[in-house]
């Protein structure tokens, strides 16, 4: 198995560098599939206004228990093995999934060896242009799942209820987003930017899908209030984390986004749990 160039360790070299770095590494990395273990306990899930957006808050204490969770998103190079061997597996999809398969046809993610979309597309780079039900099916495929929201912000912030995965100010030194390289960066180039146990790029380079159905008034119910004019979880499914082109705010380890489950857009992946 290869080794992780020192580059891709130190916080101090620069960003061309670790990035030089890693695309040398490209599908020798072996940071890919690689698990990280969460044990039992509670969590500050959410924030208190003013911070954030209603669907985040209040702030609650809320607990997991053990899991396994990816030390980076699921690769290029990963999910490869899915296009060629997992598409016409009807045991890998849940029935909405493979019903959108079906009617549209779809045999690969969306820009799957498109040279319009060669940045996006290193073997070591996080897949990229796949909807939550390739995502769910991919999952199964690897012998996997996707994490619960609980578990993705419970691995992203630790157990003290920091906004970021390493602390409470936002460091443009230690995530892909807005402002820096207008794509997809190879997983794992930003080392300061570990979350408390371990994870790299929990926040930003690309949202990642989780299993959840996306609820605008689930902390309150978790808290078991009932909130007003609540709307009942739809079909969307939750994205956690922040990408290459997201806001800083959106980066924050609290932030719930979402999107419908056909979505494939050049700013969502997603990472394994078992």
């Amino acid at each position: 198995m290869s080794s992780v160039p020192s580059a891709l360790e130190d916080p101090a070299a620069p960003l061309e560098e670790r990035i030089a770095a890693a695309r040398a590494l490209g599908e020798r990395d072996p940071r890919p599939g690689t698990f990280l273990r969460v044990p039992t306990g509670e969590f500050w899930r959410g924030s208190d206004p003013p911070e954030g957006e209603p669907p985040e808050q209040p702030r609650l204490r809320a607990r997991t228990a053990a899991f396994e969770i990816g030390l980076v998103p699921v690769t290029v190079r990963e999910f490869a093995r899915f296009v060629q061997d997992g598409y016409d597996d009807r045991t890998l999809w849940c029935d909405e999934g493979w019903e959108w398969r079906e009617r549209h046809r779809i045999d690969r993610p969306r820009f799957w060896e498109d040279e319009a979309w060669k940045a996006y597309l290193g073997p070591n780079q996080p897949l990229v242009g796949a909807s939550w039900y390739e995502a769910d099916a991919y999952a199964r495929f690897a012998g996997a799942r996707l994490p619960t929201e609980a578990e993705w912000e419970h691995a992203a912030r630790g157990e003290d209820g920091r906004r970021y995965p390493w602390g409470e100010e936002w460091d443009p030194a230690r995530a892909a987003a807005r402002g820096g390289p207008r794509h997809t960066l190879p997983v794992g180039c930003f080392p300061a930017g570990r979350s408390p146990y371990g994870l790299l790029d929990a926040a930003g380079n690309v949202w990642e899908w989780v299993a959840d159905a996306f609820d605008p008034g689930l902390h309150p119910k978790l808290l078991g209030l009932q909130p007003r004019q609540a709307a009942a979880p739809g079909r969307q499914r939750v994205a956690r984390g922040g990408a290459w082109n997201a806001h800083p705010p959106q980066l924050r380890c609290a932030n719930r986004n979402a999107w419908d489950p056909e979505a494939r857009y050049s700013n969502i992946g997603f990472r394994l749990a078992r």
